[in-house]
């Protein structure tokens, strides 16, 4: 009773005068955990080299580590089970080819007897136990671990380098959230290729060596390919364009401290109204979405993939009778693509040559499955009701806007198929950008002669990789947080102290983290 006497009313609200709000703004962190993934041979050392140097000076962090996953391979212990499964390089490779090779299968073989975020939970544990190490020495703890309220906010940046499979990505995204950015990097194929030569891989290894990197189709195998489509900043790396860099890392870092005002590009704008578009579509396969604008930066026209309709456009959800495939619940690009491989099992059975086929058990389901799985049919794709976003987007321009399609950039949030590749080309189209690859297309097969993926080509339709703020991110990029003036000035921050405008709670970051940490230590 005596001591709660001694502690008087207005002191005990004092303590407790912060609001709950102001409690929490204070145990967020200043952290950055940035991910990198880029094709194998991409130019990135330049990427990561400008953005370890800007945010060390520019906005003063006390530290930029690069963690490079392949490392903690060889934090591994494999068992001599595992050792057995690890492919051997063939005898005649060199030597950066194998130590690539074994790099890649060793990364494989983790995934398979554990888990596929597994090298990324290694990185989670080596940022938690660098923040606990500086915890305790910051509140002079010896033996015991910091409880959450410990934690201070430090200005550290981790930069993973780099991620190879969708779920190490949703590892880091789900732990780190509001903190954690994917910076996915590309360079042309002729540039990436060049670049292989010069690290003493063979002319024949270089193309082996980008395939088994690009996607491996199997469960634990790395997948580049669908990591890097969900970058929130894409950065294009040639040659030619180097000294960009610089000027696309500052941007970027000017949108994640809001350390200036900044408004998207008209490619930013277009790729967003395409990703909008995608969303209107109701294909059962995947939803793509596309934009034209001319060469005044005005957006002609957008469109999306879906079935047309009597009377002109597409079915939407206001379209009465809607007889979209969704609404018979099957696509029809695969009911006809079973339809073509039951006619080649029947013609196979029905011939005399193969009489033989016939006595063996199952033959028929076995035809059609080898057929599917590892013949083009598999890549049919004209069998589709749907008219393609980039068609769409076409048609709605020529109806609107006339003649002003000639010349235009068409934005895809996909690659474009050689269906469409044809029509690109008729309208008068000079550029395509895209995000997503699409492995089926054979655009430069069928059209060498008018299109190029080659960024200094001329009089050809430049197929290229889309540059900038992924459309994912647009929104929380470019809405200001902060007030942008004080008593009718813009308001100014200096770098040096400038907090990121997303962030989180370390209390909810560090259990999160020790999640990972206790996965690895079981």
């Amino acid at each position: 009773m005596g001591e709660l006497a001694i502690k008087s009313p207005t002191l005990f609200k004092s303590e407790n005068s912060k609001s709950t709000l102001e409690k929490f703004e204070k145990t967020l962190t200043e952290e950055l955990i940035i991910g990198i993934c880029s094709p194998i041979g991409s130019l990135k050392e330049k990427v990561l080299e400008n953005l370890k140097y800007k945010i060390e000076t520019d906005y003063q962090y006390e530290e930029v580590k690069i963690l490079k996953l392949s490392e903690f391979i060889e934090e591994y212990e494999f068992t001599e089970e595992e050792k057995n499964e690890i492919p051997k390089v063939r005898t005649n490779a060199s030597a950066i080819f194998s130590e690539y090779y074994n790099k890649i299968n060793k990364g494989n073989i983790i995934r398979k007897h554990n888990n596929n975020e597994r090298l990324a939970e290694y990185a989670v544990k080596k940022i938690h136990v660098d923040r606990v190490a500086k915890t305790k020495e910051q509140k002079g703890l010896k033996d015991q671990n910091p409880k959450s309220t410990d934690y201070e906010s430090r200005r550290v940046c981790y930069i993973i380098d780099s991620i190879k499979t969708k779920e190490e990505l949703y590892l880091l995204r789900k732990i780190y959230s509001e903190n954690f950015y994917l910076i996915s990097v590309f360079s042309s194929l002729e540039d990436r290729k060049a670049n292989l030569k010069t690290k003493n891989f063979k002319n024949t290894e270089i193309e082996e060596i980008i395939e088994i990197d690009d996607r491996q189709n199997y469960k634990y195998g790395q997948n580049v390919r669908d990591v890097f489509v969900e970058g929130d900043l894409f950065i294009r790396v040639s040659k030619g364009n180097i000294p960009k860099i610089d000027h696309k890392i500052s941007r970027f870092l000017h949108l994640v401290f809001e350390t200036s005002i900044i408004t998207p590009t008209i490619e930013e704008i277009a790729m967003y109204n395409a990703k909008a578009a995608a969303g209107n579509s109701a294909c059962l396969s995947r939803q793509v979405g596309a934009c034209i604008v001319d060469d005044k930066e005005n957006v002609l026209s957008i469109g999306w993939n879906d079935v047309p309709k009597y009377g002109g456009n597409l079915y939407t959800s206001n379209t009465e009778n809607d007889q979209r495939c969704f609404n018979h619940e099957f696509c029809s690009n695969d009911f006809q693509k079973s339809k073509v491989v039951d006619n080649i099992v029947e013609s196979i059975l029905n011939d005399e040559e193969f009489e033989e086929l016939k006595k063996s058990s199952n033959i028929e389901f076995r035809l059609k499955e080898k057929i599917i799985k590892n013949t083009k049919v598999k890549d049919l794709i004209e069998f589709s009701r749907s008219v393609h976003a980039e068609m769409h987007a076409i048609i709605q321009g020529a109806l609107t806007t006339g003649d002003k399609l000639i010349g235009s950039r068409l934005f895809c949030t996909t690659y474009p198929c050689h269906n469409c590749a044809r029509h690109i080309i008729a309208a008068g189209i000079k550029e395509v950008y895209y995000i997503e690859p699409y492995v089926k297309s054979l655009c430069l097969t069928l059209h060498e002669d008018a299109m190029s993926e080659k960024e200094d080509s001329n009089n050809k339709v430049k197929i290229l990789i889309f540059d900038g703020v992924s459309p994912n991110r647009y929104l929380s990029f470019f809405t200001n947080f902060a007030e942008r003036k004080n008593n009718g000035k813009l308001v100014k921050k200096d770098l040096k102290t400038a907090k990121p405008k997303s962030s989180k709670s370390l209390q909810a970051l560090s259990t999160l983290e020790e999640q990972a940490v206790i996965t690895l230590e079981s």
